[in-house]
């Protein structure tokens, strides 16, 4: 987007020159008004306005996208060990007997370094 937004006038002139007299000869509000010279140069003008238009609309929304993101609060989450909870309020070690293991770490073992 932003490739675009830098280059869209270059592109808009490029394409008008390239196709200056189509434009003169199909599009021209003073096709009818010769001394004016205008050989399409007014739907040029129209063009770069409107790509103007656009990328201030552009910015704003984007401005208020930035905002939004900024203003956001970041609430995090305390999560305590339950394991050590129970050793601190004294419950039954029976019960401390049971920690939780990860059955992965059994199985799953990283891959060796092969040596001759």
């Amino acid at each position: 987007m932003v490739i675009f937004q830098t280059f869209n006038r270059l592109m808009i002139n490029l394409a008008f020159k390239a196709n200056q007299d189509y434009i003169a000869a199909n599009f021209c509000e003073n096709k009818d008004k010769p001394e004016k010279h205008c050989n399409g140069r007014c739907i040029l003008v129209k063009k770069l306005k409107q790509a103007e238009q656009n990328e201030e609309k552009q910015r704003t929304e984007n401005l208020a996208k930035t905002a939004l993101l900024y203003f956001c609060k970041i609430h995090l989450l305390a999560v305590g060990d339950p394991l050590s909870d129970l050793e601190q309020t004294g419950y039954n070690p029976f019960y401390l007997n049971f920690k939780p293991s990860f059955f992965a770490n059994d199985i799953f073992k990283p891959p060796q370094r092969y040596t001759c």
